[in-house]
């Protein structure tokens, strides 16, 4: 038996579909994509200066409290919660909510000479600055090894 399809049925089952998923997307964060609801991640600024690897993160209204920073191997890992605050009266609704709330986490892989037991966090006016210093290239330099003998 052959079955016939109606174009104009299909494209409004369609049409149906793709309103439904715009429904949900408008209930969502604005982030990024792969992540769940209250989700967000915090923008990252990475340069070198001629001593250290900085690294400074979005963090505006969080205190350090609502922050982690730690190195795993060579990546560094921040993560933390930006919550959302009180509503000092109620709401009935938003026209326009572009501002992110909930928890992150963000990695970044540090494939420099750096020194991680001196590597300093320091958060202020909305922004974590993590700075960690550069080890000194030895490559080039001559290091003479003292050679022994049996038993020496």
């Amino acid at each position: 038996m052959v079955e016939r399809r109606d174009a104009f049925s299909e494209m409004a089952a369609l049409q149906k579909e793709i309103s439904r998923l715009f429904e949900q997307l408008a209930h969502f964060d604005r982030s990024d994509s792969g992540l769940g609801l209250g989700e967000w991640l915090p923008n990252f600024d990475v340069f070198e200066t001629k001593n250290s690897l900085v690294i400074k993160v979005e963090a505006p209204g969080m205190t350090r409290k609502d922050l982690t920073a730690a190195f795993e191997g060579h990546k560094l890992i921040v993560w933390g919660e930006k919550k959302e605050p009180k509503a000092e009266q109620p709401i009935n609704g938003y026209l326009c909510m572009e501002r992110s709330f909930g928890k992150f986490t963000r990695s970044i892989y540090i494939d420099q000479a750096v020194d991680l037991a001196k590597a300093d966090a320091e958060l202020g006016q909305g922004v974590l600055t993590i700075t960690i210093p550069k080890l000194k290239d030895r490559r080039g330099s001559k290091i003479r090894l003292r050679i022994k003998e049996d038993g020496q």
